[in-house]
């Protein structure tokens, strides 16, 4: 089977509401079990437990893009040239970007849309998608602290308080952590209990559910 080709857009977005999912997403790859593997550190054959994927960071050109905080992210690829997606994640930005998202990134995020299979918004990336006109009849979330504003500005889409929200093939999630035990969620039965488990103690971190609680 060809390795799952997931897409991050670039953006002035909340660093660990991307580092954390692709932290997790990583620690499950079958790229680093191969390695851990090699260097004598998980038996032979774990590696075809995890997940083929490739990651691909996304901006209109391949000038770096520079964080609020100063953090600088360097894109792998521009929209132009962009492969075939099978999943795509935004991130949480603040006001100035999403209530002035550039036209490239609205056309990209809509030709997006309409071929992957997986559409994945953490924190304000759940705004994004809502202003760029994805989420019209669907039920979505966003960081909670912004929820108040939503049903005036974006009437057309159902807004519900709750840690992560799956409508088709729409994932959106609360804030930056809440966005990873989403992605906690996705990964259950993509691969085994045991290197997911092995992933939650790679980053000391014990996953909640949909409602916040812990799991486990």
């Amino acid at each position: 089977m060809a390795p799952l080709q997931f897409g991050i857009v670039l953006y002035d977005f909340q660093l660990l509401d991307v580092a954390a999912p692709i932290d997790l997403l990583s620690s499950v790859s079958k790229k680093m079990l191969t390695t851990l593997e090699r260097t004598g550190h998980l038996p032979k054959g774990t590696s075809n437990e995890g997940l083929d994927i490739e990651f691909h960071y996304l901006a209109p050109t391949l000038d770096s893009v520079t964080l609020m905080t100063g953090f600088r992210l360097q894109p792998t690829t521009t929209f132009e040239d962009c492969p075939k997606l099978d999943a795509i994640l935004l991130g949480g930005p603040g006001p100035d970007f999403w209530d002035n998202i550039p036209e490239s990134y609205v056309k990209f995020f809509h030709q997006k849309a309409e071929e992957v299979e997986y559409f994945f918004t953490t924190c304000t990336g759940g705004i994004v998608a809502g202003k760029a006109g994805l989420l019209r009849g669907k039920r979505a979330t966003t960081n909670h602290e912004f929820m108040d504003f939503l049903p005036a500005q974006l009437p057309e889409t159902k807004w519900e308080k709750t840690q992560w929200v799956i409508d088709g093939k729409f994932w959106t999630a609360a804030g930056a952590l809440a966005g990873l035990d989403m992605f906690d969620h996705w990964l259950r039965g993509k691969t085994t209990d045991t290197v997911l488990t092995m992933a939650h103690r790679g980053l000391d971190y014990q996953p909640r559910n949909v409602n916040g609680n812990l799991i486990g």
